[in-house]
């Protein structure tokens, strides 16, 4: 009785490693092709408004900062929000200010609470001050190479590019749950990233990393304002840019961001964030995934 419930289970697990490997070896189709794909020259250099909405401090987040002032880049601004007048973040903004004296540093206090989403909320009241014709978001702790902009700003000069994004990876603090989400980033969530754009004929979502947008198209698609209560608010922005009939472009440029040194448990409460997320706005892939862990299977 119990040998043909084993052989049942062995078929059935058997089955799920194979999907596995099948979603393995897409995505090392997909990282090949990534690395095929010929990129737009780096002379379009619109001015670029960044903006940064704050709140606490990150671990490196003023080394974060400063390589967003050492950008090889002709035209651009940093915005940061904050929507507590006594946030210890603003005393780095105001390090930064001394530090790039030529730079055009701006710190807009933003106390409305548009929504549950407090980033939203904050990034929404700090665009009416950006003056520039494209609005790049990131995080506080995302550090850049000194030609990110210029790798950002290079899609736009085709027109049909709405939004741009970028990959990234994580410098992990100093804890084993840290480095193990370090290693989930760089090989899971890049993965999936990479392989979506092969199924899916392309990006039609945008990650927090970069969220490098038209300023027009921003205003088509109704601001920021209405996202105040979404969870995910990057991968919402993407997907209505690209279902306003925009492309969403992923820059030949991957950022860092730092990751604290938590325990498991922290780590698991960052992992359950996200399938929730993904479960919210993806659910077909949300329930996909079972067929993408090849070696639990096996």
């Amino acid at each position: 009785m119990i040998a043909p419930v084993i052989h049942t289970l062995a078929y059935v697990f058997g089955v799920l490693a194979l999907c596995g490997v099948g979603f393995l070896q897409l995505a090392i189709f997909a990282v090949v092709r990534w690395k095929q794909v010929t990129h737009p020259p780096t002379t379009f250099t619109p001015t670029i408004s960044i903006l940064k909405s704050l709140r606490g401090t990150d671990r490196e987040m003023y080394e974060a900062f400063r390589s967003h002032c050492l950008q090889d880049y002709p035209d651009f601004e940093l915005i940061f929000g904050v929507s507590d007048p006594n946030d210890p973040a603003i005393s780095e903004v105001e390090r930064l200010k001394q530090e790039f004296p030529n730079h055009r540093i701006t710190l807009i206090p933003c106390p409305e609470k548009l929504g549950a989403n407090g980033k939203v909320s904050t990034l929404a009241q700090m665009i009416p001050h950006a003056r520039g014709e494209f609005v790049l978001i990131n995080d506080s702790d995302i550090t850049v190479e000194s030609d990110y902009l210029r790798k950002v700003a290079a899609h736009f000069a085709d027109e049909r590019t709405g939004m741009v994004t970028t990959l990234y990876r994580a410098e992990a603090g100093d804890s084993l749950a840290s480095r193990i989400e370090a290693v989930t980033i760089a090989t899971d969530f890049a993965a999936g990233v990479l392989s979506a754009r092969i199924v899916e004929g392309g990006l039609h979502f945008a990650l927090g990393s970069t969220l490098a947008i038209r300023r027009a198209v921003l205003d088509e698609i109704g601001g920021l304002a209405p996202l105040a209560d979404y969870l995910a608010d990057d991968y919402e922005l993407g997907a209505r840019t690209s279902s306003a009939g925009y492309r969403v472009a992923l820059a030949d440029t991957t950022v860092e961001t730092h990751l604290p040194a938590y325990g498991f448990s922290g780590m698991l409460d960052h992992q359950l964030r996200w399938a929730r997320t993904i479960r919210d706005q993806r659910f077909g892939g949300y329930l996909g995934l079972i067929f993408t862990l090849a070696l639990p299977w096996a």
